[in-house]
């Protein structure tokens, strides 16, 4: 899609009303888009993070209809866009495994795993949150193995496996970044920045928590807080 609107922009003028100053700054209406919106979809963590909106709001959407009496069809269609996005997401996160663990690498040689300060403890749990990342995304990959009906692991109980590191790595995550509040000056952009994340991993905890039935949310539900939590998600990485 967003490629598309490159060729449209590269192959036409622009009948289009540039954005106001305060967005493009000196850029016209078509550098703003190549600028903002097609470099950053060339991204494949971008990219996941649009897959994941979509998934979510179809999530939300095919729930309402179903509630609403919206014909079966209809409901069976919006359901399908969200199953096809969540597949569509554990492809391009395919090998993203290594690169968790390539991080956690590198965090561990940068850092000490002391506990003597609190920064010591942030950067602690930093390191096992990369961990929680890269088994994550390890069963994640099986996950879209048994999907696309290219193997089958009946024995590894890979859906159960991947929904509790979900949990694990979320849970990290939030309690992480609420403590990384306390050391970042008030009212700068870097602390609300971080606390948006935080807010972001604590509403993403209810998902995992919901799949493995420690608590029961619905489809509208947790479609709900996939969205608010993927603009959230946008949102920051514009900001």
């Amino acid at each position: 899609f967003f490629f598309s609107i490159a060729v449209v922009v590269n192959s036409r003028p622009s009948r289009l009303h540039p954005p106001p100053s305060h967005i493009t700054g000196t850029m016209d209406w078509e550098e703003a888009l190549k600028t903002y919106w097609l470099n950053y979809a060339g991204k494949i963590s971008a990219r996941d993070k649009m897959y994941r909106l979509v998934q979510y709001s179809s999530r939300m959407i095919y729930f309402q209809l179903d509630q609403s009496g919206a014909p079966k069809e209809t409901v069976a269609w919006v359901k399908h866009i969200s199953k096809y996005c969540s597949t569509g997401r554990k492809f391009i996160r395919l090998g993203k495994f290594i690169d968790n663990w390539y991080k956690a690498y590198k965090h561990l040689c940068k850092y000490s795993i002391s506990l003597t300060s609190e920064q010591d403890l942030i950067n602690c749990l930093k390191l096992m949150g990369y961990i929680a990342d890269a088994i994550f995304y390890w069963w994640d990959a099986l996950a879209w193995l048994e999907g696309a009906k290219m193997m089958k692991f009946p024995s590894l109980q890979v859906k159960h496996r991947r929904t509790q590191w979900n949990m694990y790595r979320y849970t990290l995550k939030a309690i992480r970044d609420f403590l990384a509040l306390r050391t970042i000056p008030t009212g700068t952009k870097k602390y609300y920045s971080v606390r948006r994340i935080a807010l972001k991993s604590s509403l993403d905890v209810l998902n995992p928590i919901s799949g493995l039935k420690y608590y029961k949310l619905n489809d509208g539900q947790l479609g709900l807080l996939g969205t608010m939590t993927s603009l959230i998600s946008i949102f920051d990485d514009f900001n």
